[in-house]
């Protein structure tokens, strides 16, 4: 009985070792989520804010109200949605959607979006408690800054 037992607990032991080495999933990454924008920079690099934007249109013709700009995040894929509007008539264009997958380098800490042979590489930073993020193209130079869409959890709290 006591070699039994022995065994037992060595069996046990080094079941508790082999799950404690196991490897762990890495955190979340803090792009992950719904976003809306912001603000974002024109070509002469001068800030626009979405919805002063979004309100001056709508002042002059309501149907503007359709007016959109977000991101959604997921561990394999970001896409972005952008409904602008039609100058030709009192609404909307079809929304535009673009889909990248992308990566983080793990030395300069960049944001890699690709999607097809197109790649670009963004600086993103958060803020405001993880609620507000910056993309700073490393190209181009332009900034987009979004805030995170609250969820029904975070709304209740």
């Amino acid at each position: 009985m006591n070699r039994f037992t022995t065994k037992t607990l060595i069996l046990l032991i080094g079941i508790f070792i082999f799950q404690s080495c196991s490897k762990e999933d890495p955190p979340i990454d803090k792009l992950i989520g719904d976003w809306t924008v912001y603000s974002t920079t024109d070509e002469a690099n001068k800030t626009i804010i979405w919805d002063e934007l979004k309100a001056t249109l709508v002042n002059l013709i309501s149907e503007y109200d359709c007016l959109d700009f977000t991101a959604s995040a997921t561990k394999q894929i970001v896409s972005t949605k952008y409904t602008f509007i039609d100058v030709n008539s009192r609404g909307c264009l079809s929304p535009i959607i673009s889909v990248y997958t992308w990566s983080v380098d793990s030395e300069s800490g960049l944001y890699k979006f690709i999607q097809g042979t197109n790649q670009i590489t963004y600086q993103i930073t958060f803020s405001n408690d993880d609620k507000r993020m910056t993309w700073k193209d490393q190209t181009s130079g332009a900034v987009t800054i979004w805030d995170r869409v609250a969820t029904t959890n975070e709304t209740t709290n």
